[in-house]
C-alpha cells in the first residue's frame, strides 16, 4: 500500500473512532507509520486531510451501489449499508459527526459533511424517478438515515430492518426493490 493511502486509511478510522478535533496529527503518523512531515508533503494542511478524507469514504461507499437503473439499487443500498456498518463500525454517521464538529468553524468542510446526504437523497430519487413508487422516496430516504440512528442501539442489523421495511413500502406501491 502506498504512505497516502496509509495516512487516508488511519485517518478515517481514527477520526470516526475519537472524533475529528480530538485525533492528533502525531496519532495519525503514528498509526499510518509515517512521519509528519510524510503526512504534509501528502496533506499540507489539517483541512485538506479532512477534505480528502471525507472525498474518500463517500466515494467508497457510492461505488459499492448499483446504478440507479437497476431493479435491486434499493435493496443493494441497505444491503451495503449492512456490510458497511459491519466493517467500519455502527457507531454514528461518519458524515454527521464531521458535520457536527466543522458547522460551526468551517462552512466548506461542513457543507462537504452535509454534501454526503444530499448525494444519498438524490441517489434513491434516481432509483424510484421512473416506478409507481416515486413519490415514496423521501420515505426510504428517512428509512436508509433512520438505520444508522439505530444501529447505536441494536448494531448493523438495524440495516437490515430498514432495508425489509423498504422493501415492503415500494412493493405496496407497486415497485420491486
Amino acid at each position: 500500500m502506498n504512505k497516502k493511502q496509509d495516512i487516508l486509511q488511519a485517518a478515517e478510522r481514527l477520526f470516526y473512532l475519537n472524533g475529528f478535533h480530538a485525533t492528533s496529527t502525531d496519532r495519525i503518523c503514528s498509526e499510518a507509520g509515517v512521519s509528519t512531515r510524510t503526512l504534509y508533503r501528502y496533506f499540507p494542511s489539517r483541512e485538506m486531510l479532512t477534505e480528502a478524507v471525507l472525498a474518500e469514504r463517500q466515494n467508497r461507499f457510492f461505488a459499492a451501489l448499483l446504478p440507479p437503473e437497476e431493479p435491486k439499487a434499493i435493496s443493494r443500498l441497505f444491503a451495503v449499508q449492512g456490510e458497511w456498518m459491519q466493517k467500519n463500525g455502527s457507531s454514528g454517521c461518519f458524515f454527521l459527526k464531521a458535520w457536527g464538529e466543522y458547522a460551526e468553524e468551517d462552512r466548506r468542510l461542513s457543507a462537504l459533511a452535509l454534501d454526503y446526504r444530499y448525494r444519498q437523497r438524490e441517489y434513491i430519487a434516481a432509483c424510484l424517478r421512473n416506478s409507481p413508487a416515486a413519490g415514496l422516496s423521501d420515505a426510504v430516504w428517512m428509512l436508509f438515515e433512520g438505520a444508522i440512528t439505530s444501529a447505536l442501539v441494536i448494531g448493523p442489523q438495524a440495516a437490515i430492518y430498514a432495508g425489509e421495511a423498504a422493501e415492503k413500502l415500494l412493493a405496496a406501491s407497486g415497485k420491486k426493490s
